[in-house]
């Protein structure tokens, strides 16, 4: 185990077009139905042999399961940095492009898509990274525009 201090990034250290590589989680079977069954009990979901009658052909996550799989990958950067985030501010262009399967692996890459100071908090700016999670073949499963209040350097 490192013990090294992890290394702060602020918005003054973005550089529009830099892409970062995130984390990774792999989908469990019990994951998928766990979490469905409590937000989004449709049977392909919960239901292994409905999973298979259905046009997915197996169990898959649910869009807001994939979705919390990203807000916990993306802020996992591989670079050890801590992002100094202030504020979510909101997401954008939402996408589910493929279905997630049990067994599968996602990964998060985050391109810093645009920057500008913020209006009201000097001591502030506004980033928002184009994020795609992409599965073990390298398939993009899920794409969004995520927008965050980061703090500057003092």
């Amino acid at each position: 185990m490192s013990t090294e201090e992890p290394v702060p990034l602020y918005y003054d250290d973005l550089v529009l077009g830099d892409e970062h590589v995130a984390g990774t989680y792999t989908v469990t079977r019990e994951a998928i139905i766990d979490f469905a069954s409590e937000w989004d009990p449709q049977p392909f979901h919960i239901d292994e042999a409905a999973a298979q009658a259905s046009f997915f052909g197996g169990l898959t996550a649910c869009s807001a399961h994939i979705f919390s799989i990203f807000c916990i990958t993306s802020q996992r950067w591989e670079s050890g940095v801590v992002q100094m985030a202030v504020a979510g501010l909101g997401f954008d262009e939402m996408r589910m492009l493929r279905p997630v399967y049990a067994g599968d692996t996602l990964s998060c890459f985050t391109i810093v898509h645009a920057l500008r100071e913020s209006g009201s908090r000097p001591d502030c700016g506004i980033v928002t990274y184009r994020s795609e999670l992409r599965n073990q073949r390298g398939e993009a499963v899920f794409s969004i525009l995520a927008t965050s209040m980061m703090a500057r350097r003092q």
